[in-house]
């Protein structure tokens, strides 16, 4: 049985030779809920969906891996209350 999915990032400096590059595991499938997301008229441009859609998913991986750590359990409801918020749509 799959338990998710397995991607990597990879972040270049178009001005110089600088790569960040690492790997990661999601149980959801980002580039369905990019699509999904593209759909909507509620958010961000169609062109900063793939930016929204990976910061959320990469931050929320931290803070849930780290939710003891008092920085991200201050934050965490917040973070979870926007997720709410973003999944319900426009109100």
């Amino acid at each position: 049985m799959k338990k998710g999915y397995h991607y990597r990032v990879t972040v270049e400096e178009l001005d110089a030779s600088h790569q960040l590059q690492f790997d990661f595991d999601n149980h959801d499938n980002i580039f369905a809920i990019v699509e999904s997301l593209r759909t909507r008229d509620d958010l961000v441009s169609a062109r900063e969906i793939p930016q929204l859609v990976m910061g959320l998913k990469l931050l929320g991986k931290v803070i849930m891996e780290n939710r003891q750590h008092p920085l991200f359990s201050a934050f965490s409801l917040h973070f979870a209350e926007l997720m709410k918020a973003l999944k319900k749509g426009a109100s």
